[in-house]
């Protein structure tokens, strides 16, 4: 995805849901931050959607917004891309203070984006859950290497700190089993980084 397919994405969506602050989490959210980047240095070229939180909440507003710009749906045959509408409740997962780092979208009044770090952190998170799930049959496939490869192209670029991250992610308040596999994603997300300088 590209800086003017969110925007023109965004803008719809903004259309649609009048009234609603809308926040941008994963990948696309780096646009915010690095409107400038190419999409590749910020690991986002293979993405073609963005994720979307909707406030307040309804699961009938984000049920409407996915019939109309959801995949598979009209504007992604379209378009190329489309939008995911979540659950706000999934925002849980990310680090504590969050909401007070949200980065605003230029162009938008109500279109705020996770910071870059905040991100980073929710997928070494999520890598690590879907792996544990995998591993207990809750799903049939984790979520591979994506999430890495944007970790890994943010800092190549210069964008992200490894250690800081590090020191996010151990901050977290989680399970043994959880703990024990955000090490290992980022020990992948190190392995990587130092096999590509």
């Amino acid at each position: 995805m590209e800086l003017q397919a969110l925007t023109n994405l965004v803008s719809a969506v903004c259309a649609s849901a009048k009234g609603r602050r809308i926040i941008l989490f994963g990948s696309s959210s780096l646009f915010a931050s690095f409107p400038a980047a190419d999409p590749g240095e910020i690991g986002a070229a293979v993405t073609i959607d963005a994720d979307f939180f909707i406030e307040p909440d309804d699961f009938d507003v984000r049920a409407a917004l996915g019939a109309e710009f959801g995949e598979d749906n009209a504007y992604h045959l379209t378009h190329g891309y489309y939008g995911d509408f979540v659950d706000l409740r999934l925002a849980n997962a990310f680090p504590e203070g969050w909401r007070d780092r949200l980065v605003p979208m230029a162009g938008f009044d109500n279109v705020f984006a996770l910071h870059p770090m905040d991100m980073a952190v929710s997928k070494v998170n999520a890598t690590a859950r879907s792996r544990i799930d995998r591993r207990f049959g809750r799903r049939e496939a984790d979520r591979g290497l994506k999430d890495i490869n944007t970790l890994v192209a943010l800092i190549k670029a210069g964008l992200l700190d490894f250690a800081e991250l590090a020191h996010q992610v151990h901050k977290l308040d989680h399970e043994p089993a959880l703990i024990v596999e955000c090490a290992r994603v980022l020990d992948e997300v190190r392995a990587f980084v130092n096999e590509t300088k």
